[in-house]
């Protein structure tokens, strides 16, 4: 009876009722109380609210009933890392990988928080034997290939995907501004890459096809898009947030673009990426984005790019200006106008996102975090592939000029299928 009726808060709380599961805890009898379920139930309840210290009192009171549950302390870790108690998340963590040690998850959280508090080497041993526990598992090798990409000549051994990485590193694509980026060199860019990687590690799929490099995304943006989702407004960042878009025509000038991102400089360190275009109904299969903070500043790298572009493709890039996140057009269509009257920032949400910063100190953007371009790394090789592969199941024949080795990815197969019927 009792189990039935903690199922039934359980699938409260997996609808989000997290206050109607707490009064339905409260009202339970005081037998029922001393079930280590009836504390759990309460703090994942407060942990989704943001209750932080309610909800380490719950996990605390579930551990003290039931010491030998890995579930309970690693709840109770991961809302400790909530407010920055390190110490007491890797305690837990390690709890929890002790009592169950062959549990992927724990070692993926474990590998976050030394990256978090900067002790790499024993971040990218644990994100290793969570790779070795679950291959299936993407978190742990996103995060490793994260790692890496911030660890410069790293001296550490034992990984595959280590040796892979510090090859990459080596890669360079040679030129001067005044070169032209031509065939030849897309096709040694692809050539040394695909090479090391078959050297290292063999076939490895990567799904996260959308960025070529993860940690070129502005750190700012987890912050936006989470108070976006979770209050349905837009931060004030975000009024500012212009990106410049140029679109390609085939693989081929994808990757070239890639190339001609990576080296080309700017008076800030503009975030931008390249990619594949795999969500229904918008149009362009690929695409470069560059990030900025201003009209004035997106006219100004239009003006330096427009030489650049036309120089290595022999030909007229169109750059558009668009604002900067497509999420917001849905629930707010003025936002996707170009100009800074759009829309008018409302105060009340400045409020909102004091209170959201309160709570996720680890979320406050410093310019001063924004990422640099040196080189190519793991990540990058792995997005190549995929890029290939959407070529090739797309109809694209141009990557035939460069690559005898077309890559199979059953996550682009599946995204453009999606694509092609939604269109």
């Amino acid at each position: 009876m009792m189990d039935s009726y903690f199922k039934e808060v359980t699938l409260l709380i997996q609808n989000k009722n997290f206050s109607e599961a707490i009064n339905s805890l409260n009202n339970l009898s005081d037998d029922a109380k001393k079930n280590p379920n009836y504390f759990f139930l309460k703090g994942l309840s407060y942990l989704y609210l943001g209750e932080i210290n309610e909800s380490i009192e719950n996990f605390t009171a579930t551990i003290n009933l039931n010491k030998n549950n890995p579930t309970f302390y690693f709840y109770r870790g991961f809302t400790y890392s909530k407010i920055n108690e390190f110490k007491k998340t890797i305690e837990d963590y390690k709890s929890a990988i002790s009592l169950k040690p062959n549990t992927a998850e724990f070692y993926n959280n474990l590998a976050g928080i030394y990256y978090t508090i900067g002790e790499n080497e024993k971040s990218i041993e644990n994100y290793i034997k969570s790779i070795e526990l679950n291959k299936n598992l993407k978190q742990p090798l996103n995060g490793l290939l994260n790692v890496l990409s911030q660890t410069k000549d790293s001296e550490i051994e034992g990984s595959n995907l280590i040796s892979a990485h510090n090859d990459l590193k080596k890669i360079q694509i040679q030129y001067s501004e005044d070169e032209f980026i031509d065939d030849l060199q897309v096709k040694k860019l692809l050539d040394d890459t695909n090479k090391t990687i078959d050297e290292n590690i063999g076939h490895i799929e990567f799904d996260k096809v959308q960025t070529y490099r993860e940690q070129q995304l502005p750190p700012h943006c987890d912050r936006h898009k989470q108070i976006f989702n979770k209050a349905n407004i837009i931060p004030k960042h975000c009024f500012g947030c212009y990106k410049i878009q140029i679109e390609v025509a085939n693989v081929v000038e994808l990757i070239k673009l890639y190339i001609v991102f990576d080296k080309i400089k700017f008076q800030s360190n503009n975030s931008r990426k390249c990619m594949i275009e795999l969500r229904p109904g918008v149009s362009g299969d690929y695409k470069g984005l560059i990030f900025s903070d201003s009209i004035e500043e997106s006219n100004l790298i239009i003006n330096d790019l427009t030489n650049v572009l036309k120089k290595n493709f022999n030909k007229d890039l169109k750059c558009k200006i668009k604002r900067g996140c497509s999420e917001y057009y849905d629930k707010y269509p003025d936002y996707n106008r170009i100009d800074n009257e759009a829309m008018k920032y409302n105060e009340k949400w400045e409020k909102y996102e004091k209170e959201f910063d309160e709570k996720n100190p680890d979320l406050i953007f410093d310019k001063k975090s924004n990422p640099t371009f040196e080189g190519i790394s793991l990540f990058d090789a792995m997005v190549f592939r995929n890029w290939l592969a959407f070529a090739k199941m797309n109809g694209d024949d141009s990557y035939k000029t460069i690559s005898n080795q077309v890559f199979h990815s059953k996550f682009v197969e599946k995204h453009l299928e999606l694509k092609q019927k939604k269109n």
